[in-house]
């Protein structure tokens, strides 16, 4: 028995530091103004990011947006109804293991000291993007996103696949991120600590849309409704999410006010609720500004960001 204990004490004493990424929120500003409720209304070029198959639905010919926000994340994307082309850079902190014994440790589930990132350098994670979308009919679109990324010295292919229905005023969206999945770096043994390595999961997660009939108050009202339909690792704990959000233009379509609320609903996890809201001002015609924040209750997940978005 002492054998066994001093042997799996060992080993997790020995176990890489793994970071989980890539949480849908962490790209889109007017997806995170909406709590990331966004699948089935993808509608710009973030769409690369957020459904593929948003890209020929887009009101736009040409979308370009540049975004930045909390953490040194940031990103260029440029939409066309047939191809959209993007570049995001993440920097994801570094998890240690959840049996590790170390004293900033905490469990796998434990939204405390795990979800705020332990101790430790952020990895660097690059996205390169190409996205294509083809109609099936008067209501279906299919799109993929091929990708290549490159983290802790490793570079590997993967693509996205959504697809996205439209009938009058509704929209259902699915997407599935990282159909290939895989880890980046190399588990370097017999050392405490172990090195560094980034493991990225399949993620599939489901929305639906509704643009509903506005007075003369508003120019557009959309309210929106997102649902994963897996179960992965994210900044420290296993999350599963549900978020809601809505979406108002006022008359002239210069000013956008967004609010929205998601939880994660792995019940070990806790099932404390976040807000979001957001903003877009166009102080040119075709050209606007879009800020958003979200907030929780223990802090590990505020962010915020801000982006400039071009259409024709």
């Amino acid at each position: 028995m002492v054998k066994t204990l001093a042997s799996v004490l060992c080993a997790l004493l020995c176990a890489p530091a793994v970071a989980r990424a890539q949480s849908y929120e962490s790209i889109g500003i007017r997806a995170q103004g909406v709590a990331g409720a966004f699948v089935a209304v993808a509608d710009d070029a973030t769409a690369v990011w957020w459904n593929p198959a948003g890209l020929p639905t887009s009101q736009s010919f040409v979308d370009g947006i540049v975004e930045a926000g909390r953490g040194g994340q940031w990103g260029v994307a440029a939409g066309f109804p047939a191809l959209g082309l993007s570049y995001y850079h993440l920097n994801i902190s570094e998890i240690q293991p959840s049996g590790s014994t170390a004293a900033s440790s905490s469990g796998r589930q434990d939204p405390g000291v795990a979800g705020t990132g332990l101790p430790g350098p952020s990895i660097g994670f690059n996205q390169f993007g190409a996205t294509v979308g083809q109609s099936l009919g008067d209501h279906v679109v299919v799109g993929t996103t091929v990708k290549l990324m490159n983290a802790l010295s490793d570079t590997r292919g993967d693509f996205d696949l959504g697809v996205m229905t439209s009938f009058g005023r509704f929209r259902a969206g699915l997407n599935v991120r990282n159909l290939v999945s895989g880890t980046f770096g190399t588990a370097s043994q017999g050392t405490v600590g172990g090195g560094e390595q980034l493991r990225l999961t399949r993620q599939a997660r489901a929305g639906v849309a509704a643009t509903l009939p506005s007075g003369g108050r508003l120019d557009l009202l959309t309210v929106s409704m997102d649902v994963d339909l897996t179960t992965g690792p994210a900044e420290g704990r296993e999350e599963r999410h549900v978020a809601s959000g809505a979406e108002a233009w006022l008359p002239g379509h210069r000013v956008a006010f967004r609010g929205g609320v998601w939880a994660n609903v792995v019940t070990d996890a806790g099932t404390a609720a976040y807000g979001s809201a957001g903003v877009s001002v166009s102080p040119f015609r075709r050209c606007f500004v879009d800020a958003a924040a979200m907030w929780g209750p223990t802090g590990d997940r505020d962010r915020w960001g801000i982006d400039l978005r071009v259409t024709f």
